[in-house]
């Protein structure tokens, strides 16, 4: 418990609890969990969930506490499985529930890895559900595919057919390069991986359009969601291996993530 201090969601100032930062509904599912943690000089693994000490009761168990099932129902019926190259998927959602989940990872993922925080605090709200969704928001999904053991040039183990999606991976990306985006970052579960893209509300509107089909040129097999509910998405080009190389730091966190298993493993 922390006191003194005012709910990343609510800015409630009441005692405040310990939210993890990914669920624990889901990260349970996966058995033991190493975490990578951002401390002022370096990347550091931990043997545990990481969990952030910010966020009232009040929101951690009632509206948090919903998306978070949400979460654990999605990865029940979709995410506890690994999507193939060819392989066409059903997908069913409540847009709003599954985009406030999203942005709602995504606030946690910032506030440890010192992100910037603008575009989910002006969300805040309707993360918990209090406010219609914001204007110029956008929520799509690609399907990864495992990467091919010798296409890999990371170390694996003899005789691994494959590697399949990371678990959780998220990551925000630059998108200067597009007038009229403000922000974009993805989470992914497995082979599911979501895009939240916030268009900036001060440019006009032909320029923001003609910047979101220019982004999605880059995202091979993106699929944008909606409030229809139910979308048919076909799997991407896009292996795991793709995503993770085109991140400075996984990495590091990678070597660092085999350390930790090798010590624990040596007891």
């Amino acid at each position: 418990m922390t006191k003194n201090r005012s709910c990343a969601y609510c800015d409630g100032t009441t005692d405040l609890t310990n939210e993890h930062v990914i669920p624990e509904c889901y990260l349970k599912t996966l058995g033991p969990t190493i975490s990578i943690v951002k401390t002022p000089t370096e990347d550091k693994a931990i043997p545990n969930a990481q969990e952030i000490g910010d966020v009232c009761a009040v929101c951690n168990n009632g509206p948090l506490s919903l998306l978070d099932t949400y979460l654990a129902s999605l990865s029940q019926q979709y995410f506890s499985k690994i999507v193939h190259p060819g392989d066409r998927i059903r997908f069913s959602y409540d847009f709003d529930q599954l985009l406030r989940l999203v942005l709602k990872l995504g606030y946690n993922v910032a506030r440890t890895r010192g992100w910037p925080l603008a575009v989910f605090k002006e969300a805040r709200q309707y993360i918990l559900g209090r406010e219609k969704r914001p204007p110029g928001l956008h929520l799509f999904l690609q399907l990864l595919i495992p990467t091919p053991a010798k296409d890999c040039r990371y170390r694996v183990p003899p005789g691994t057919q494959e590697i399949p999606p990371l678990p959780w991976h998220a990551e925000l990306r630059d998108v200067s390069g597009f007038p009229g985006l403000a922000s974009e970052f993805s989470i992914s579960f497995m082979s599911y991986r979501f895009f939240a893209v916030q268009e900036d509300p001060s440019v006009s509107s032909a320029i923001r359009k003609a910047s979101l089909k220019e982004w999605l040129k880059d995202g091979k097999g993106t699929h944008q969601l909606s409030d229809v509910g139910h979308s048919v998405v076909h799997s991407s080009s896009v292996t795991v291996v793709e995503v993770l190389e085109k991140d400075p730091a996984f990495e590091n966190q990678l070597a660092k993530a085999i350390e930790l298993k090798k010590k624990r493993a040596r007891g």
